[in-house]
Order: structure tokens, then C-alpha cells, then sequence
């Protein structure tokens, strides 16, 4: 694509799109990538639970999902999962070190 014909000054590019990202890849600060934030990696539930018969309930299980956090909020749903080497969007945290 020509994206050079239509590019304005400090708009981000089409390249710049990654699915699943709470926003432009590379807004955040220099240097930082999607395997340092916060918001990368959550836990869902499946779908579907199963029927437990001493509770009489279906019991769901969680599984860790490396999908952005920050894009579920933003959108209510699971976006696909995102690599380490990303570069950082806007609503970059670092993450807590325990």
C-alpha cells in the first residue's frame, strides 16, 4: 500500500495495527515492549463447564490467555494473543516485579 501518498505527521501508520492491541503499537514509551506490561495476560473461563454432580452445578475452568487485558476492557471481548516483542502501546505499564 502507499501509505507515503496519505501519511500525516504524528498519526500512526496502518503498519502500526496489531489485532488485539488496546492501541497503536510503538505509542508507548521508547523502548518498551508488550512482555514488560501489566495488561499482557489474563485469565478466562472456557465457554463451556461441565456438570459437576456432588455440587449440582456446571463448574467452569480458567486458563491463562496471553491476550492484552487493557483491549478486553476497553472492548468486552478477547482479542488474539500478543508476543513479548511488541512494541508498547498508550496504556503501557510496567509490570510488578514480586
Amino acid at each position: 500500500m502507499n501509505d507515503h501518498l496519505t501519511k500525516l505527521p504524528n498519526v500512526p501508520s496502518r503498519r502500526d495495527v496489531i489485532p488485539g492491541m488496546a492501541h497503536f503499537s510503538g505509542t508507548g514509551p521508547a523502548g518498551e515492549t508488550c512482555g514488560t506490561c501489566e495488561h499482557l495476560g489474563y485469565y478466562r473461563e472456557t465457554k463451556k463447564g461441565k456438570w459437576d454432580e456432588r455440587l449440582k452445578t456446571y463448574v467452569t475452568k480458567s486458563y491463562k490467555w496471553k491476550g492484552c487485558a487493557m483491549f478486553r476492557k476497553l472492548t468486552g471481548s478477547d482479542g488474539p494473543t500478543l508476543e513479548d516483542w511488541h512494541p508498547s502501546c498508550k496504556y503501557f505499564e510496567r509490570r510488578k516485579t514480586t
